[in-house]
Parts: structure tokens; C-alpha cells; sequence
């Protein structure tokens, strides 16, 4: 198993499982033209534009290595799987709670030099009462390790959010991705 290239891959996706069944509202975008919402903001309802702004703060956050705006969306029980596939490898890494979340981001982060979207695509769904949706995010990223490796990371990213307290919070994040060294 190759520590690395697993770390890479976490740092490039969030994602969440599709526990919940989303009718509804559905819209591809790129979220990189909206404005950010800076942190958690008291909302009546989840809309395409809080979302929107929520994945744009979250991504920013990630490029720049930034715990705190990516811990500010997630709700204390917070659950995720991250699966990564690289070198006939399939690792699977399960997290339980905001702490847990916070630690192997920081992991993740301390390991990663650089990182270059190659492309990106998003899509949302919300539920008819506005109170949970899920956003897909499918990206392709090259990837540079501080110990200098280079990879291609593709990932399925499935965020599942929900109103908690009149907060948009990530309740649930499944990452799926794929992993090849470069030359």
C-alpha cells in the first residue's frame, strides 16, 4: 500500500454517499465564478446559490490548505468514506466526526506540494422541502507530493448536506477516486 498517493487523493475530493434519495432540482456548473460564503450562515432553506457559494468557499479553503472555512460546514457526527484505487491497490478509509475529519485533513495537507485542476464538473440536487441536498463533484487533478512524486488524480466526490439549526452542514462525504504515478 502507497501512503501517498492516498493522502493525494483525499486532499483533491470531498465527497458523500447517497444514503439519501434527492428528487428534484438538478444543475451542472463549475463553481469557480461565485462569490464565497466566508463561513456557516443561518439559512431558511438549501438553494443552489448558498451551495454554490459553499462549494466555491470549500475548494478555495482546499487549494490554499485552509482547515477552518472546510470545518466550519461539517456537523459534529459527520461521517465519510474515502476509497482510493492506485498501482491494483483499493484502500478504504472510513472517518466518524469532525475530529477525525480535522486530522486527516491536516495529514493530507502536510503532504501535498501541489496541485493542478485539470478539469472539473458539479452537480446539485436539492430535496423539494430545501432541507438536505447532495452535491457531485467529478474532478481531475494533477497531483505533487512534498517527496516530489507526481500523480493523476480522478475523483467522484458526493457531499450530502442538510439544514442543522438553520446552518448548512456536510452530514456525509463519499470520496471515489483514482490514483496513477507519473513519470
Amino acid at each position: 500500500m502507497k501512503k501517498n498517493p492516498f493522502i493525494n487523493l483525499c486532499i483533491s475530493s470531498f465527497i458523500s454517499s447517497n444514503i439519501i434519495g434527492l428528487p428534484i432540482i438538478a444543475k451542472a456548473q463549475s463553481f469557480n465564478n461565485s462569490q464565497p460564503i466566508i463561513t456557516a450562515q443561518n439559512v431558511n432553506q438549501l438553494t443552489e446559490e448558498n451551495l454554490t457559494a459553499i462549494m466555491k468557499t470549500i475548494e478555495k479553503a482546499e487549494k490554499e490548505k485552509n482547515l477552518q472555512p472546510i470545518l466550519d460546514y461539517l456537523s459534529p457526527y459527520v461521517i465519510s468514506t474515502v476509497t482510493v484505487e492506485s498501482d491494483n491497490t483499493t484502500i478504504i478509509t472510513s472517518l466518524q466526526g469532525k475530529k477525525s475529519h480535522e486530522n486527516f485533513l491536516k495529514n493530507s495537507f502536510a503532504t501535498l506540494k501541489n496541485e493542478t485542476d485539470i478539469n472539473s464538473y458539479s452537480n446539485i440536487k436539492i430535496t423539494e422541502d430545501g432541507q438536505m441536498a447532495s452535491v457531485t463533484r467529478v474532478q481531475g487533478t494533477d497531483v505533487v507530493t512534498e517527496d516530489g512524486k507526481k500523480y493523476l488524480s480522478v475523483s467522484t466526490d458526493k457531499i450530502h448536506f442538510a439544514l442543522i439549526d438553520n446552518e448548512p452542514k456536510i452530514i456525509n462525504v463519499e470520496v471515489k477516486g483514482w490514483l496513477q504515478e507519473r513519470p
